[in-house]
Order: structure tokens, then sequence, then C-alpha cells
């Protein structure tokens, strides 16, 4: 077996039958962190501006979505960092 036939087989795990290369996994935490970052920032700016086009307040309408952008936030945070980490061990 020559050195890079070995390679491709070590950087490939069996997943359900399937298998999966670490490289596409990492890209895939960290592209699903970056996706959880920008939904929490868009959902952020939207009730920004909400709160100045409608009669609602601003606090009112972060109160209904705060436990969501917590979650997000926290979700996209620790999925880059786990891809991060993950690229950089691998």
């Amino acid at each position: 077996m020559t050195g890079s036939s070995s390679r491709t087989v070590k950087d490939r795990k069996l997943i359900y039958g399937i298998e999966i290369e670490r490289e596409f996994v990492n890209g895939f935490l960290m592209g699903l962190g970056i996706g959880c970052l920008a939904l929490f920032v868009v959902l952020w700016v939207s009730a920004f501006f909400n709160s100045q086009i409608s009669n609602l307040h601003y606090e009112t309408i972060i109160s209904a979505f705060i436990y969501p952008m917590i979650f997000l936030l926290a979700t996209g945070i620790s999925l880059l960092v786990a891809g991060l980490i993950r690229e950089k061990t691998s």
C-alpha cells in the first residue's frame, strides 16, 4: 500500500454504512456554526428594525426571542469551535 492510499483510508469514517471523509465533517460543522451565527444576527437585526417600524418596544420583541437567540448564539459558537478544533487536530 502506498502512503497516499493509506491516508485516504485513514481519513474515512464509517457512519451508518456510509464512508464520510473527515474534511467534510469538519467543514460541515464550521458551516453550520457560521449559519447559526448568521441567523442570530439576522434575527437580532430584524427585531431591532421591527421595533423601529411598529409600535412595539424593543424590550418586548427581545423578550419574545431571547431564548432562540441565546440558543443560536451558543450553538453557532460551539459548532464553529468544534469544527476548528477538529480541523487543527486531524
